[in-house]
């Protein structure tokens, strides 16, 4: 083995290079063991041979070398036979005095990593529309820093639906959380609360900072009919005492 090789094989990344007949010339250690083929008897061999039942999805070294475009992906799902991983993906075109002789691929498995990312994904969905119930048809939206990195269309359904869920006939936003937005964020409020009040539930809004009110009022979005406090405890204090 020549000492270019070893350094190869110390990559702690899957590396594969095929030729322009989508032969296989090269793999490292780790790129045989992250796609569990053994020895060295997949060097000169087909990439089509090799993995006969790869869906066209994850053949993306082959594309590569078909259309001389290059791919990066984080997190693919390599699930198909017996794969189940995530795996990261780069490819690239190999050339030499212009010419192109084969594509190579560098990828690693990164299953752990994306599986902590969906969890903590999930539990920020989870916070972003976590209604508590209160009382007398009452609920508490509290609103979250994290809400501008949920999608906006999980929040508007699920939210919606934990409020319908608790039969509450009105909402309390809580916006105490909330120090720094971006104006999208507004909107993206002023959607849900719309949503409240077409199918009859109020709402009303506390906690909001004088820089969130500055920059509500520079929006030019439409009026809302909601009710504003200074903070939850207020808010409270008046629905009770009704």
């Amino acid at each position: 083995m020549t000492p270019e090789n070893e350094v190869f094989d110390q990559l702690s990344l899957g590396v594969m290079v095929i030729d322009l007949d989508y032969r296989i010339t090269q793999m490292n250690r780790q790129g045989a063991m992250l796609l569990q083929v053994n020895g060295e008897n997949f060097i000169g061999e087909s990439v089509y041979d090799l993995f006969p039942n790869a869906p066209e999805e994850v053949r993306h070294v082959e594309r590569t070398l078909r259309t001389s475009e290059e791919f990066t992906f984080e997190a693919i799902p390599y699930q198909w036979g017996k794969y189940n991983l995530y795996l990261s993906i780069r490819t690239r075109i190999l050339e030499n005095n212009g010419e192109v002789y084969g594509a190579m691929v560098e990828y690693n498995d990164v299953t752990n990593f994306y599986e902590k990312e969906q969890r903590m994904r999930k539990w920020m969905e989870d916070m972003a529309v976590n209604v508590i119930p209160l009382s007398n048809g009452i609920v508490l939206l509290p609103l979250q820093p994290i809400m501008e990195q949920v999608e906006f269309e999980y929040i508007l359904d699920q939210g919606l639906h934990n409020v319908v869920y608790m039969k509450a006939t009105q909402v309390i936003i809580d916006c105490s959380t909330i120090s720094t937005v971006a104006l999208v964020f507004f909107e993206k409020l002023s959607k849900l609360i719309q949503s409240l009040s077409l199918m009859g539930i109020r709402t009303t809004i506390t906690g909001m900072k004088p820089e969130l009110s500055k920059l509500w009022v520079s929006s030019n979005l439409p009026a809302l009919k909601v009710k504003f406090f200074t903070n939850l405890q207020v808010a409270l204090n008046e629905l009770y005492d009704k």
